[in-house]
């Protein structure tokens, strides 16, 4: 396989920082959890997170007012920052929620006037945390805050005034989001909103002081100031991130409940025991699969998740652990991701975006169930429509008429289009992101709609210029696309053909119906139930009938612990809490002696 002289290196320089940092840190030091990311982090400026590895860092220093409950299933929201639940008006439209009382941000030298002492939280604090991101142009392609300005009385108005920002008093109320007291905020809806418990879980909505902003200004995102269980004690921007215990975290416990057989695989042992359990977390930045598979061997990380490639490393026969990995101990958790993985097609543009035949026929002309098997090793559920499995609404026995795979159906199509063979039909630009494996994916898209006379012209971009084509050029035919849940909910996924979700927002095609706009805004606001599952399913066939894109898969998540690591669950929405997990001190010095020295 050809691979960039540049990535090479960066790949061998990976494998020699996590090699020589962990012997210099000694491999066995207690109470420490080695783990990786897979990408370069950008800082983490809550009001700008909207990737996953941006989001696994700040969740281990920030908090919320909630989040999803670790153990869990389905999701069940808990109260972090919040003393409890909000206490809701009957007619649904005002929340308030009290707070903890206590909870200090962490130590920093942001704290001139308390002697670098971390000060106590209060509900300013998230007043400031949601104005700031309100008035910022760096929140304005984050889903958080555009439903924040749909919902809340007046921060549309605010958001808007904010973007002029001559003469603007950012100290300005926000007359739907007010702190009562020291302890209390009151949110006023100007409609009910099934999701607005869940948006609070959120990293956007994640708590900082105003005192870190000021003092670090644009290198904030590089110094997080939180009230979560760590703090950042070390950042080299692109090899490893070094999280500590931060000792001012005194108000989280471990969960008492959780799902059916918890109790049995050890995760209810530590019910009630104060948080965190770890002294310290490396997280090493390891772009390509290799360096962290081999890694995972030599027992220099303590997770990992086999891609591709490492998959039947560790699956040799595609079921059972490999003979090797279960000797040693090592435990396997696997759960279904909320995520759709898709291909999009530009309603803009005048070849594809006006001819819903021929999109239907490059969409029949793909097979998901070989894309499955090639490419994430029959592990995924093959999609036939936007919503993944554990979402209301999500029908497994639904068959997507224009996803079943048919070539002469295709063919057929294709003469329906005007382009019988592809005949008349130019090249197709495809945007995809320029890591080997979508290039792999792309280039076994383009030899399968070939079978139809489709050509594709695949154009690779790092993920920042894709989603500036997307947004700002709008220069490309098809593009591949995912979307990971915000939210565990229907609305969440479907607002992918919500015409008041075009880019930045996720409707990237720039489709529009107003009879799917109307069911879209009136399901919104409804309880799960029958009414809303039939208005669901309405919206679904006007979409499937248009062929505004091509769902794939929706993926699994499988992972791989070593013996040592506890407590360990990997949630499908939220990601890594490592406040949660704990190390077996005596098991993990028994299990590098016996497999790793």
């Amino acid at each position: 396989m050809k691979i960039n002289k540049v990535l090479f290196l960066l790949i061998l320089l990976s494998s020699i920082i996590l090699t020589s940092s962990c012997s210099k840190n000694k491999q066995d030091e207690k109470n420490t959890i080695n783990v990786y990311l897979a990408e370069v982090v950008p800082g983490v400026d809550p009001i700008s997170i909207s990737d996953r590895y941006s989001h696994a860092v700040a969740r281990q220093a920030y908090e919320g007012l909630y989040e999803y409950h670790y153990l869990k299933y389905p999701f069940v929201i808990s109260p972090v920052l919040a003393e409890g639940m909000p206490e809701v008006s009957k007619d649904g439209l005002l929340y308030t929620i009290r707070l903890k009382h206590g909870v200090l941000f962490t130590d920093d030298p942001c704290f001139k006037d308390n002697a670098g002492k971390g000060r106590e939280l209060v509900a300013q604090d998230f007043i400031y945390s949601i104005k700031r991101g309100l008035a910022s142009p760096l929140a304005s392609t984050v889903f958080f805050y555009s439903i924040l300005s749909d919902i809340v009385v007046g921060a549309d108005e605010y958001k808007k005034a904010a973007q002029n920002k001559k003469g603007f008093n950012f100290a300005k109320d926000i007359p739907g989001m007010m702190a009562l007291d020291k302890y209390t905020i009151q949110f006023k809806l100007k409609k009910t909103s099934t999701y607005f418990p869940g948006l609070l879980t959120r990293p956007n909505g994640f708590v900082v002081p105003k005192e870190a902003v000021e003092y670090y200004k644009d290198d904030f995102k590089y110094h997080p100031v939180g009230s979560g269980a760590f703090k950042i004690k070390e950042w080299e921007k692109d090899s490893k991130i070094v999280f500590v215990r931060d000792p001012n975290y005194k108000h989280g416990f471990y969960p008492t409940e959780g799902e059916p057989g918890d109790a049995e695989k050890g995760l209810l042992k530590d019910a009630g025991e104060a948080l965190p359990f770890l002294d310290k977390i490396n997280m090493y930045i390891l772009v390509e699969e290799q360096p962290r598979w081999i890694n995972f061997n030599k027992g220099l990380l303590d997770i990992v998740v086999p891609d591709k490639d490492s998959y039947y490393d560790a699956f040799p026969t595609g079921g059972e652990l490999a003979r090797n990995l279960a000797d040693r101990g090592i435990k396997v958790a696997k759960r279904q991701k909320l995520e759709i993985i898709y291909y999009s097609f530009n309603i803009n543009d005048k070849i594809v975006g006006k001819n819903k035949y021929l999109r239907q026929a490059i969409s029949m002309a793909y097979d998901g169930q070989k894309h499955n098997a090639l490419f994430y090793n029959n592990q995924a559920f093959v999609a036939n429509w936007i919503l993944p499995p554990n979402v209301f609404g999500f029908d497994p026995s639904y068959k997507n008429p224009y996803r079943q795979y048919n070539l002469a159906k295709a063919r057929e199509l294709m003469k329906k289009a005007g382009y019988p063979d592809g005949k008349g039909l130019p090249p197709l630009n495809m945007l995809i992101t320029d890591s080997i494996a979508a290039k792999q994916i792309g280039e076994f898209f383009s030899k399968s709609v070939s079978e139809i006379g489709v050509r594709i012209n695949l154009q690779p971009r790092n993920f920042g210029l894709l989603l500036k084509e997307i947004t700002d050029e709008r220069n490309f035919q098809i593009v591949a696309l995912q979307w990971r849940a915000d939210l565990p909910c229907a609305e969440d996924f479907l607002r992918i053909f919500y015409s008041k979700a075009f880019t930045p927002g996720p409707n990237d095609s720039h489709y529009q119906n107003a009879e799917y706009d109307r069911l879209f805004e009136k399901a919104s606001e409804m309880k799960d139930g029958p009414e809303k599952l039939k208005m669901l399913n309405r919206m679904r066939d006007i979409a499937v009938e248009e062929a505004v894109l091509i769902p794939l898969v929706n993926p699994s998540i499988i992972t791989l612990t070593q013996p040592y690591v506890e407590n360990y669950k990997p949630h499908i929405l939220v990601g890594d809490v490592f406040k949660y997990v704990k190390i077996d001190n005596k098991k993990r010095d028994e299990t590098q002696k016996k497999y790793y020295r």
